[in-house]
């Protein structure tokens, strides 16, 4: 008898502790909810599942999904669980993994546009202020076709006219903000059209160097920077359609237009002087050049085309403060450049519209909005304008693989460098 109570007892003390060994392998196989199962920096086969769940969903408007948990998808992550009042972290926890491939999950929205602040008059464009001008014909070049320089750092004014091209630079500012830009003009006849120039021709995007450098080493009059599409090509990104010289650099376009930068849109620069706009999958590389394209910048977003401020401007987009570069044409051969100097202590930058509302009153019908931030350059003789107190301060530029150049001269070397 005893015998027996033993084994019932053994029994049920082993049959306790299977059991218990199986509540404890449950809880081991059921991670806890706030568990990070993947951040930057992770790759793993479901990271694409994942990407393309927020792809159904509108996170995503591209199909070019990897298994890369990369910082643009760090930025999607928190628009989601932003969106779906989740805590808003970066990263995949269990348990928004399984809200989101549930019924749950929400789609994205559109956030609400940002109120326009009630802007302040423009400035009126100054007219060339120097005394020592040399006779000019009815439309405003030297008669002679001989050269003139002007440079008055102080001032803010640079010129430099020809028989067959003007450019007239005016820097502004506005303390209030603090904003400083600088609005160049430029008038082409005979034959003269925006440059561009590859750092390493046979391999274009890949050999980097600063722009300044660029614009001296190829004489320009103007300098400035394009769409830095050799920066998407070093980091394997989608480039977008890039032609040059008539010839197609890069042909890889978004399928549908996105509210980043670069969002791929595009501008093409046709032999007659036009520029013109075109949104991001609405045109092909052939048919561009079919069109007689001979060089397609592409950044974006577009801001101007046929006379009206783009839709993609005033709905909420683009309006962090950083140095910006605008290409605008007012009618074939009559341009307008604006660039924004931003980051330094003078002037913080500005999002895209002030720019964009400062085109359209100075009467640009086709706009485009070029690589910004710290590759923006502006250089006028081989100085950069938008950092003179510096004068070539490597640290205040990035390097790039090509320049837009205009007007081409031995007299566009800087004569001596400033004194610090």
């Amino acid at each position: 008898m005893k015998k027996f109570r033993l084994i019932a007892l053994l029994v049920l003390i082993l049959s306790l502790l299977a059991c218990v060994g199986a509540a404890c392998a449950e809880a081991e196989e059921t991670p806890a909810p706030d568990k990070v199962l993947y951040k930057q920096g992770d790759k793993n086969a479901e990271i694409k599942e994942i990407k393309q769940r927020l792809y159904e969903l509108g996170y995503y408007n591209t199909t070019n999904l990897n298994r890369e948990f990369n910082s643009a998808m760090t930025r999607t992550v928190k628009t989601f669980q932003e969106q779906n009042g989740l805590e808003v972290t970066g990263v995949i926890t269990v348990a928004d993994k399984d809200f989101l491939f549930s019924d749950q999950a929400q789609p994205y929205v559109e956030p609400t546009p940002t109120p326009e602040p009630t802007p302040e008059p423009l400035p009126t464009p100054r007219p060339l202020m120097a005394d020592d001008v040399p006779e000019l014909d009815e439309a405003g070049y030297t008669a002679d076709g001989s050269e003139y320089f002007y440079e008055n750092d102080e001032g803010g004014q640079w010129c430099y006219l020809s028989g067959d091209l003007q450019i007239l630079i005016n820097r502004y500012e506005r303390p209030s903000v603090p904003l400083v830009w600088f609005e160049t003009e430029i008038f082409m006849r005979n034959g003269q059209q925006f440059l561009t120039t590859e750092t390493n021709p046979d391999r274009p995007g890949t050999r980097f160097s600063y722009p300044f450098d660029i614009a001296t080493n190829n004489k320009y009059v103007l300098g400035f920077t394009d769409d830095f599409y050799g920066h998407r090509i070093n980091r394997k990104e989608q480039e977008g359609i890039v032609i040059r010289n008539g010839e197609i650099i890069c042909d890889d376009d978004y399928r549908k237009r996105l509210h980043n930068l670069p969002n791929l849109d595009m501008m093409a620069q046709f032999p007659d002087g036009t520029l013109k706009c075109y949104r991001s999958s609405t045109i092909t590389s052939e048919e561009l050049l079919a069109l007689g394209a001979v060089n397609v910048f592409c950044f974006g977003p577009v801001v101007i085309s046929e006379g009206q401020i783009d839709e993609y401007i005033p709905a909420g987009y683009y309006d962090t403060k950083s140095p910006r570069q605008l290409l605008g044409m007012i009618e074939p051969n009559h341009y307008l450049l604006v660039s924004v100097q931003g980051r330094t202590k003078n002037s913080e930058g500005t999002g895209l519209r002030f720019p964009t509302q400062l085109m359209l009153e100075r009467g640009v019908v086709e706009g485009f909005n070029l690589d910004g931030g710290n590759t923006m350059a502006l250089i006028f003789r081989g100085r950069m304008l938008n950092n003179l107190a510096k004068w070539k301060d490597k640290t205040f530029v990035r390097t790039v693989t090509s320049l837009i150049g205009v007007g081409v001269s031995d007299n566009a070397i800087p004569v001596e460098e400033p004194e610090e």
